[in-house]
């Protein structure tokens, strides 16, 4: 990974995990001290329980992006964004689709282990102008201009004016949008192509349908990944 976008990257992530922790502080209603406590206990919890923790204390990921008025920029973690530029690396895809890109930080993963590959694109998807915005400034200060398309707009409008096939795709959108989500691009998709879908372990009962969907259906093999948010990883199969 070229040094520059080493740096902007890890700009980046401190400042989500800066901007997460004071969203959560202001909606926790007890002392400093028991806020500290709980996020030590949040950082040592299985990936599998997060999202129950959160639930025992009145909260979601949608909370943190409403309140106060000012959305969040919802970066991946540093962990979640290697896995995401080794997935490239390994799989080697000539189109990957982003849906919910937000401010770029898993755009900039996958556009980064693009350039080292020498070619492919990232369709990148986001509905907030200012997060598009902050998305345009960060792709070209890494300079991978060349292997991002941002489709700014709303991402059932974008998907269905998407033609071909995509050999990755991965969902960061709103959890309870996942199965009609994945439902508007199963189209796209061939045999070995590969769905990465997020926070299936902090969003649990809704992405439960798309989880039962996969399940269900034999054109798709299918396996939580005890990882991080909870990582859904998809291969087509037919």
């Amino acid at each position: 990974m070229a040094s520059s976008t080493t740096v902007l990257l890890q700009r980046l992530h401190e400042q989500s995990q800066t901007e997460v922790i004071a969203r959560a502080r202001a909606q926790f209603q007890g002392s400093s001290d028991e806020f500290l406590t709980l996020a030590e206990d949040y950082d040592t919890l299985a990936p599998r329980l997060r999202g129950r923790f959160f639930e025992t204390l009145g909260l979601s990921t949608e909370d943190f992006e409403f309140s106060q008025g000012t959305p969040l920029s919802l970066a991946v973690s540093a962990e979640t964004g290697r896995f995401l530029r080794n997935m490239v690396l390994s799989h080697k895809p000539a189109r990957i689709l982003e849906l919910g890109s937000s401010c770029g930080v898993s755009t900039l993963y996958f556009a980064d282990a693009l350039r080292t590959l020498g070619g492919g694109m990232v369709v990148a998807t986001e509905l907030d102008s200012a997060r598009c915005a902050y998305l345009r400034a960060h792709v070209r200060a890494a300079g991978v201009d060349a292997y991002v398309d941002l489709r700014e707009g709303d991402v059932f409008q974008t998907v269905s004016e998407l033609d071909g096939t995509f050999d990755m795709v991965f969902m960061d959108v709103w959890a309870n949008t996942y199965l009609n989500l994945f439902k508007r691009i199963e189209r796209l998709l061939r045999p070995g192509s590969i769905v990465l879908a997020d926070n299936m372990y902090t969003a649990e009962d809704a992405v439960r349908p798309y989880k039962h969907y996969l399940d269900g259906n034999p054109r798709f093999s299918t396996t939580t990944l005890e990882f991080e948010s909870g990582v859904e990883f998809t291969v087509v199969v037919s």
